[in-house]
């Protein structure tokens, strides 16, 4: 029975221990800060008393409500669930090509330094004009990720629907420097969206030596323990 009890707990404090290391690595997730922590290629507008500083394509704002930038935005929430401040960041899509919309990172100070690190990037997007959704394209270390594009959903069923996208991958020799979005669809009418909820987290992945030691930790104790169970039945025989 102790047998039973040592095994699982060092099994248990592995995976434990592999889950405490996963933290938000990003600065401003949740946009809660205002614009800060983040940068974008993109001209941020504040309001600016007219009630339509999103009009140009190109810029950006962060806000409580979509309406509050432009008069045919939706009126809805952030997706952060309270105590949140509410505040999301609302886009008014580009028409040039590779315009960073959102990105971390790319100040020189790396997100994940080490090498093979495993992480999850993770964001919500909700559309704040049925025509022309965004289609968001995911760059790490400066270079567009193949195949890793994220639409958001257009008409009227995709307006302040707020939709999660998750794209997962382990570090190289230089780690993770920087994480990037831009928008695939330069169309000029509609492709508005809002953006919130960026995720970042890292698990550093075991070296092969040390899951070889982690193996022979779990061997032991199986051959002590079937060592134990073979005596328990010679000595009832």
């Amino acid at each position: 029975m102790k047998t039973q009890i040592a095994f699982a707990a060092l099994a248990a404090g592995l995976i434990a221990a592999g889950s405490a290391s996963a933290t938000q690595l990003l600065a401003n997730g949740n946009f809660d800060a205002g614009n800060t922590g983040f940068t974008s290629q993109y001209v941020y507008s504040p309001p600016n008393g007219t009630g339509a500083n999103l009009w140009p394509e190109g810029t950006y704002d962060v806000t409580t409500n979509p309406n509050l930038d432009h008069p045919l935005f939706a009126s809805f929430g952030d997706h952060t669930p309270a105590p949140s401040l509410g505040e999301m960041m609302v886009v008014n899509g580009a028409s040039a090509p590779n315009t960073i919309v959102w990105s971390e990172g790319s100040n020189g100070a790396p997100l994940v330094g080490a090498s093979n690190t495993a992480y999850t990037f993770s964001f919500w997007v909700a559309s704040v004009y049925p025509d022309s959704p965004a289609d968001l394209q995911l760059w790490i270390n400066g270079q567009v990720v193949n195949g890793a594009s994220f639409q958001a959903e257009g008409g009227p069923a995709g307006v302040g629907n707020w939709q999660e996208f998750t794209y997962s991958g382990v570090t190289g020799s230089t780690g993770l420097q920087s994480i990037s979005l831009s928008n695939l669809n330069l169309q000029p009418s509609g492709n508005d969206f809002a953006l919130d909820d960026m995720s970042l987290t890292g698990v550093a992945v075991p070296e092969p030596t040390s899951w070889a030691l982690m193996l022979v930790g779990f061997g032991g104790l199986g051959a002590l323990l079937r060592s134990r169970r073979r005596r328990g039945v010679l000595a009832a025989a």
